[in-house]
């Protein structure tokens, strides 16, 4: 199995290196998705090196030195399990959640399914929420990079909605060429049924297909994240917002000055921390996990 190198390194089982506070450890399991998506590291065509997913290192471990490690810390507050959809992944995945089931740990995992029998089965081994990826929020977008259905999926996200209420999540992926007025609205969309959103911000990945496709700029990104936080909180709806007529959010009917530092946080599952997935060194991050140093940015015609 791999860990991602900032959770191995907080277990100990790395020796050198920087001690993140991960409040979540991150495991990996499968190679090579039987899917392509066009952003992603682990693409069936992709590529990119081995043990790479966004730009993230997972080196591998052995499973019984991992369990071992989480048992002996105190501080990990979530297990979460990336899945690769690739031969034999749910075996060793399942294996795993057997192995720390009796820690009592809140258990996340992320996996791509197609039916709700496939969910149901990550339930009975012990997962206490289910990330089920969107990525791509526009419907063309959504079958040329990641294939399939856009309608079909959010089907699926409501129905699992409906059977898990508050155990459901899901992540998107902002700067795929979506418009922010309709990554407003799928935000809105799935807090109507109850479902969790995190974010991330697009990174090129060499050796993907995309591996040339531009990130985000950190002003749309930030707008994004005050529409997520506001939604989530009941602060405001899609509704409340202007947008420009590209769909550029130009107004929230929220005074920008009193929003809380954690709306720019890492999102999703409760104690995620999930740093790196898309920074850079010395750049500004997209998502803060620690502290943050408040920098400006542009909502329609002036900076906040």
């Amino acid at each position: 199995m791999r860990l991602s190198y900032g959770s191995a390194r907080f277990l100990g089982l790395i020796k050198s290196g920087p001690i993140l506070n991960m409040k979540t450890i991150y495991t990996l399991f499968g190679e090579k998705c039987t899917f392509d998506c066009a952003y992603c590291a682990q693409a069936r065509t992709s590529r990119t090196s081995e043990g790479m997913l966004s730009r993230v290192v997972w080196p591998k471990f052995e499973m019984g030195d991992v369990v071992k490690a989480i048992e002996r810390s105190s501080e990990v507050k979530r297990i979460c399990l990336q899945i690769v959809s690739s031969k034999g992944v749910k075996d060793e995945a399942f294996y795993f959640l057997r192995s720390v089931r009796n820690l009592k740990i809140p258990i996340s995992a992320s996996v791509r399914i197609l039916s709700e029998k496939e969910g149901f089965e990550w339930f009975e081994q012990g997962v206490e929420r289910l990330g089920i990826a969107t990525d791509v929020v526009d419907e063309k977008l959504y079958e040329l990079y990641r294939g399939g259905e856009l309608k079909k999926h959010v089907s699926l996200l409501k129905k699992m909605a409906e059977k898990f209420p508050s155990r459901i999540t899901t992540h998107v992926i902002v700067g795929m060429g979506e418009s922010e007025k309709q990554m407003v609205e799928f935000i809105q969309k799935m807090h109507d049924i109850g479902v969790t959103v995190g974010l991330f911000a697009f990174t090129p990945i060499k050796g993907t297909k995309l591996e040339n496709h531009p990130k985000p700029s950190i002003h749309s990104y930030r707008r994004i994240q005050i529409a997520r936080y506001l939604i989530e909180e009941n602060l405001a709806n899609v509704k409340d917002f202007k947008f420009s007529e590209v769909g550029e959010i130009t107004d929230s009917g929220f005074d920008m000055k009193n929003i809380p530092d954690r709306a720019f946080m890492t999102s999703g599952c409760p104690d995620c921390t999930r740093p790196y997935y898309n920074e850079e060194p010395g750049k500004e991050s997209y998502n803060f996990f620690d502290s943050i140093k408040r920098t400006s940015f542009v909502v329609g015609d002036r900076k906040v």
